[in-house]
């Protein structure tokens, strides 16, 4: 349960929670799609064992139109990140690689296919130009 406090003399609201949770640190996240919502899992990369692994600790199931809503307010806060503090740049070694086109034999498989990398090159290019 959480409420909304209003300052009388600011005029901000701040948040308030009756419960605890978690505050975790996550540099790592993995999707998992399905008809209903999206389970995004985080996790954090681990490096001290002399093998580079990734300790996945936290799942969050999301439904479609709540992750709609998100990628709305995920956009609109990496834009005033970056009207204020320059481009967010990515290293060459995250940057995801640049879709690839489907093959015939894809999109034999799945018609929608040249539709999901012309969709998926569009995104990439307004992320990582």
């Amino acid at each position: 349960m959480s409420k909304d406090q209003v300052d009388s003399k600011s005029g901000k609201s701040e948040v308030v929670h009756a419960f605890e949770f978690d505050s975790v640190y996550a540099n790592n996240t993995r999707f998992e799609p399905s008809v209903w919502d999206l389970k995004i899992l985080f996790g954090e990369l681990m490096q001290h064992t002399g093998k580079e692994s990734v300790n996945w600790h936290t799942a969050v199931t999301v439904p479609w139109m709540q992750i709609k809503i998100l990628d709305y307010y995920l956009r609109v806060n990496i834009a005033f990140h970056e009207i204020q503090n320059g481009a967010i740049r990515t290293h060459p070694n995250v940057t995801p690689p640049k879709p690839e086109p489907p093959s015939a034999e894809k999109i034999s498989e799945n018609p929608l296919a040249p539709k999901l990398y012309e969709a998926a090159l569009k995104i990439h290019l307004e992320m990582f130009g």
